[in-house]
């Protein structure tokens, strides 16, 4: 493993205990080769916080100063977040899914605020599973009062538009293609709904609840999907029917996919997050390969995120991020300091690493 000579700018938020750590760093990452003075105060500060108060929100300068400014999530209750995005056209405005509602920060992440639409259709009594941005509307899948809903809005979140619903049954995912949108539901259910016409029809039902869905932007619209049973799926004919992937059952633990993306850049590669290890395919999931390279203590890959230009990966082992700027062949390593809580989504804008975590 090479180490790395070059500093690194970036900026880690992490959502913890119904808190936020938000990171600056302009020197390199923490690595397996020892991390700087710096890193080790500050997080040594953090950890001696977390005794004096369960809710830790904070931004580490690296000034020579160690200089620590408090920001809070303000909510009293421990959250775990299930998706994090940013607003396409405003970095700033950022949005988190939680088991307890709908959380906004307006000021790029150092302040969060239970958020719920003007009808107040959305609580802290919703678990959000998904938030999606997609050609000028935003898009979000809840759970509330037994229900699982799915909304449209053209203003962020503030007003909204009921799409779907059903009772008893939770939309884990959904994903946008042209004119559809697509939903992955908890009883193995894959919906398609026209934006165009506000019609909905059933594509297929599989035998487990749908967890992760995607769709490529090449191929002819291949769509990927995961089972909470294990597996993973592709639709070669628009969704009608799905043919699990074999190859993967010959690796323990290579079945159960925690999270995985879809280059986009056309040249038919997915990565995907599993038990068994961080995995690629360069042919649309036929066949895979491990990151033997990637130094995690434990094997199981938590989540991912992806910089396709200039091959940058990010991978969540343990409660550590892994980060390779040459598509996988070294790395370095980010610790941020926590033990009881596994990451569970990694978002990226910019400089800016975003982290959600749950118990």
């Amino acid at each position: 493993m090479e180490k790395e000579e070059k500093g690194f700018g970036f900026v880690v938020i992490i959502l913890i205990w119904g808190g936020l750590l938000y990171f600056l760093f302009s020197t390199p990452l923490l690595s397996e080769f020892t991390g700087s003075k710096f890193l080790g105060s500050a997080l040594l500060n953090f950890n001696s916080g977390l005794k004096e108060q369960k809710e830790i929100i904070g931004i580490f300068y690296d000034d020579n100063k160690e200089n620590f400014q408090k920001a809070k999530i303000h909510f009293n209750k421990s959250i775990d977040i299930f998706d994090i995005k940013i607003s396409p056209d405003n970095p700033e405005l950022i949005f988190a899914g939680s088991n307890y509602g709908l959380f906004i920060s307006r000021d790029g992440g150092l302040n969060w605020y239970n958020f719920s639409d003007l009808e107040k259709n959305i609580t802290s009594n919703a678990t959000v599973y998904k938030i999606l941005f997609a050609n000028g509307q935003s898009y979000i899948s809840i759970f509330q009062n037994n229900k699982g809903i799915v909304y449209k809005s053209q203003d962020k979140f503030f007003s909204l538009e009921k799409i779907y619903e059903i009772e008893d049954e939770a939309v884990y995912d959904i994903a946008v293609n042209g004119n559809n949108l697509y939903l992955g539901l908890s009883n193995g259910r894959l919906l398609l709904y026209s934006l165009e016409k506000g019609e909905i029809r059933l594509l297929t039902t599989l035998n487990s609840a749908i967890t992760d869905l995607k769709i490529s932007r090449h191929n002819g619209g291949l769509i990927y999907l995961t089972l909470k049973s294990g597996g993973f799926w592709v639709s070669r004919n628009n969704g009608q029917s799905f043919e699990r992937i074999k190859f993967l059952d010959d690796y323990r633990g290579a079945n159960k996919i925690n999270d995985f993306l879809v280059a986009s850049l056309g040249n038919s590669s997915i990565y995907a997050a599993t038990d068994y290890g961080l995995i690629k395919s360069l042919n649309s999931g036929e066949t895979w390969q491990v990151f033997k390279s990637l130094p995690a203590e434990a094997p199981k890959i938590s989540t991912l995120a992806l910089k396709e230009n200039p091959g940058e990966i990010f991978a969540a082992s343990n409660g550590k991020i892994y980060k390779s700027r040459d598509y996988g062949l070294s790395w370095q390593i980010f610790d941020p300091g926590f033990t009881d809580r596994k990451i569970s989504t990694i978002n990226l804008e910019g400089n800016k690493i975003i982290i959600g975590t749950k118990k």
